[in-house]
């Protein structure tokens, strides 16, 4: 009998025998949404329902851990050019005029932006900033937290949960690193390191704690199999912090987290994280973090070479997206190395290492799905190697 999504998690992840691989989903720009569509994606479909890339496997929390209430978006210049803004995370930035028309210069669109934003401000810089946005925005109370219908949806829910790998990530403000970036900038982050550790100490506490109650109240009754943190701390060379301060910040407040929630039932803990995250793989498994994604190849984030080197990591990602840009024969053999590795040393599922840029063509969308279907059924797998 197959496996279900849930058994077929939990064997890949324990490095045990498994029937085949998730179908991963493919997360286009939008503007690579639109290239799609002017190039045959019917514009009222999803493109991964057209696809073929619609698994049942998986299932998400649907919980909101980032400030409730949100700022209400104020606009301070417009132009045919360019947007300057305050988001609903009270963060001033300057974002292009199309990326405004795609998102509406939400913070949680930005997967619909072309370009990065220009930060300007941050609502954080000091304690005294911290504690009534905490105290107002990241109470632990559900009210605005769960989909308005939860009461009538959540018996739905725990029934698909049953034979389902229930996963949960929350953006942009589920992470320590990443929300705390998020709150005080970069550059304000980094520094508060330095120069107000008191500050960066308190607010890793603060939403610790929070997560925590807040967790342990959404999940009374109902299970949850894996968190991904949500930090991009690193750079194509490297991270942005080193070790010393990955173990001063952010370490206590994972032990913290990983050790309540495990307590909970959850096994998987991972991060989320672009560009080259390995030199801090290691203290991140002193945490009790299990895997990361999404492997990134232009960052030297290699699955086959991490997978010999962290054996008990887990890893998702990998595909390198721009061989998407290619011919038909360049995409079957990415894939193909990429599913080689998954079925020869399992503790990895492969997709695409980042979301699709709009240089891929729709026909190319296409080679990908049909290639990532053929080798995750095990009857291709026993073959990848030869």
């Amino acid at each position: 009998m197959p496996m279900n999504g849930r058994e077929l998690h939990e064997a890949i992840f324990r490095g045990e025998r498994f029937d085949r691989l998730p179908v991963p989903d493919i997360h286009p720009w939008g503007e690579t949404q639109e290239r799609w569509v002017r190039e045959g994606l019917p514009p009222d479909r999803n493109c991964n329902e057209v696809l073929g890339l619609w698994g049942n496997d998986g299932e998400g929390l649907p919980l909101d851990l980032n400030m409730v209430p949100k700022f209400e978006v104020r606009l301070i210049e417009k132009d045919a050019e360019y947007v300057v803004l305050v988001d609903e995370y009270g963060i001033t930035k300057k974002i292009l005029r199309a990326d405004f028309d795609r998102s509406g210069g939400l913070m949680g669109e930005a997967g619909a932006m072309s370009s990065m934003s220009h930060w300007i401000d941050f609502p954080v810089k000091t304690l005294a900033d911290w504690k009534p946005l905490y105290e107002e925005r990241f109470r632990a109370d559900l009210t605005g937290r769960l989909p308005a219908n939860w009461a009538a949806y959540r018996p739905e829910w725990l029934q698909r949960c049953e034979t389902r790998w229930v996963g949960y990530f929350c953006f942009p403000l589920g992470g320590l690193f990443g929300g705390l970036r998020q709150l005080l900038g970069l550059e304000g982050l980094i520094f508060a390191m330095a120069d107000d550790p008191d500050l960066v100490h308190t607010m890793v506490d603060d939403l610790t704690d929070f997560w925590v109650a807040a967790f342990a109240k959404a999940l009374d009754g109902a299970r949850l199999d894996q968190i991904t943190f949500f930090e991009d701390m690193c750079a194509t060379k490297g991270p942005l912090l080193g070790p010393a301060m990955y173990r001063e910040f952010l370490a206590p407040g994972y032990r913290k987290v990983i050790g309540e929630l495990r307590a909970m039932g959850v096994s998987e803990f991972w991060v989320d994280s672009d560009g080259n995250f390995k030199p801090l793989i290691a203290e991140a498994m002193a945490c009790g973090l299990t895997g990361m994604a999404p492997c990134e190849i232009n960052s030297d984030m290699d699955p086959d070479e991490l997978r010999a080197a962290f054996p008990k990591f887990n890893l998702a990602g990998g595909i390198d997206k721009r061989v998407l840009t290619r011919g038909p024969a360049e995409i079957e053999a990415e894939i193909r190395r990429r599913y080689t590795t998954a079925w020869r040393s399992g503790r990895y599922i492969p997709r695409l290492d980042h979301g699709a840029p709009p240089d891929i063509p729709w026909a190319n969308a296409g080679h990908y799905a049909r290639w990532v279907k053929h080798f995750c059924q095990e009857s291709a797998g026993r073959t990848l190697g030869s």
